[in-house]
C-alpha cells in the first residue's frame, strides 16, 4: 500500500469570472522510502502540487490518501 496515493487530483482558481485550472488530473503513489523529485516549467504547478501534498491545501478534486 502507498505511503501518499493521488487519484485524479484537479486544483484550480477562480480568476475574472472563469476557473483557472492549475493541476490536471495528477495520478501519483509514493512508497514508503521512496525518495521523490517534483520537476517541471515555471507555473506547471510544482508548489501547488506540494502544497497538496503538505496538506496545506486541499485539492478541487480527486481523491489523497495518506497512509492508506
Amino acid at each position: 500500500m502507498a505511503l501518499i496515493d493521488l487519484k485524479d487530483i484537479h486544483k484550480s482558481y477562480p480568476l475574472d469570472g472563469f476557473d483557472l485550472e492549475i493541476l490536471k488530473g495528477i495520478t501519483l503513489k509514493i512508497e514508503k522510502g521512496e525518495f521523490v523529485a517534483i520537476m517541471g516549467p515555471s507555473g506547471s504547478g510544482k508548489s501547488t502540487l506540494m502544497n497538496i501534498l503538505g496538506c496545506l491545501d486541499t485539492p478541487t478534486s480527486g481523491s489523497y490518501l495518506l497512509d492508506g
